[in-house]
């Protein structure tokens, strides 16, 4: 499996702050990767102060993406990033003392 980050412009006219319509763009995601037919994972999405999303996902392959680009219509301004590796506080080295 292979870890992507999606990142894209937020829609114009969507308010992430309103749960309707997180919901309403939630199900639009959710219906495109339940179409790739469990060849896409939907981790998280997070909405930034700058207007972009940025979504963590699991895929078989990158060529899933296109699909899940088409079937949730988010045009163009997508970019694909490969994540090669989590970083996270569990791999910090012991703490050195002086």
């Amino acid at each position: 499996m292979i870890k992507l980050l999606i990142e894209r412009d937020l829609p114009a006219n969507f308010d992430v702050t309103d749960d309707a319509q997180a919901a309403r763009h939630a199900r639009i995601a959710l219906d495109a990767i339940i179409a790739t037919k469990g060849k896409m994972h939907w981790i998280c999405t997070y909405a930034t102060d700058d207007r972009k999303l940025f979504g963590l996902v699991v895929v078989d392959s990158e060529e899933v993406i296109d699909a899940y680009v088409r079937n949730a219509g988010i045009g163009s301004s997508v970019r694909i990033h490969r994540v090669l590796r989590t970083l996270d506080p569990a791999l910090a080295a012991p703490a050195t003392t002086n």
